[in-house]
């Protein structure tokens, strides 16, 4: 069972969309849903795991976001419209968590998403906290089915499994507070693969067809860190395809070392 519309979500949050959120097709594109459903994400508090850090008790410890899931159901999208948002908690590991997130415009479920973070020292993952899991499971949805995979096939991180390619280059505006390449500017590195590689089939060098290329679904992995300064090579592989839609599997690489992997759902073109 997947997230619908009678799914009930313990945190709602209202935003606006902007005119930058718009993909070149008019509608809401999937980069931009990854960043509207970032914001309730951090918004969402834990206030017994608040307290447990504020007294010391838990620490030193960073965060990995190591896999999210962005799924846009039906196009929408117009400058000012107003948005609501979901979120919850889908499943809880021994080092993890991941949360499960709808998007609704007027009054309909428009997109889903999921998020998978885990908690690391300089060692590794290490267990969630009680105080943790107790806030968790006070936000948990129910039963949905399965949570964002953790780890792609193996064969995915070798870059010769990927026939296509794409070069992309590290802007200083991609980097973030963490002082890494921002995960949703990896998307639309993976966003810029796909169009190139399509463009290239087609033999268009034009943007004619630029808003029937857009993916409307992704699922990533996060395995390494991206940083500025630096070129990416973007492995790219058509794992199946529809009368209506392509799937693309890809893979991020630096020097042959696999930094990443996203599967993408976008249209057919004729």
């Amino acid at each position: 069972m997947t997230i619908d519309e009678q799914v009930v979500f313990p945190d709602h949050q209202q935003m606006r969309q902007r005119f930058g959120d718009l993909a070149p097709d008019g509608t809401t594109s999937t980069v931009a849903l990854a960043r509207l459903f970032e914001h309730p994400r951090i918004g969402l508090r834990f206030p017994r795991f608040d307290k447990l850090l504020a007294d010391g008790g838990f620490g030193p410890f960073h965060i990995l976001f190591v896999g999210q899931r962005v799924e846009r159901r039906t196009a929408f999208g117009k400058v000012g419209e107003t948005i609501r948002i979901g979120t919850g908690i889908r499943a809880a590991g021994r080092s993890s968590y991941t949360y499960g997130q709808g998007m609704f415009a007027d009054g309909q479920l428009v997109a889903t998403a999921e998020a998978t973070i885990v908690l690391a020292d300089k060692s590794g993952p290490i267990p969630l906290p009680d105080e943790l899991r107790t806030d968790l499971d006070e936000l948990r949805l129910p039963e949905t089915g399965a949570a964002v995979a953790s780890k792609p096939d193996p064969r995915r991180r070798e870059r010769p499994y990927y026939p296509g390619t794409a070069t992309v280059h590290a802007r200083v505006e991609d980097v973030d507070l963490n002082r890494h390449v921002n995960y949703i500017a990896q998307l639309g590195w993976y966003d810029e693969a796909i169009a190139a590689h399509a463009h290239g089939l087609l033999g268009d060098g034009s943007a004619r067809n630029l808003p029937q290329f857009v993916p409307w679904h992704y699922r990533v992995t996060y395995l390494g860190e991206v940083r500025y300064p630096g070129t990416y090579d973007i492995g790219i592989a058509v794992s199946g395809h529809d009368e209506h839609t392509v799937h693309y599997e890809l893979g991020l690489f630096e020097n042959g070392q696999c930094l990443g992997t996203a599967d993408a759902t976008a249209p057919r073109v004729r």
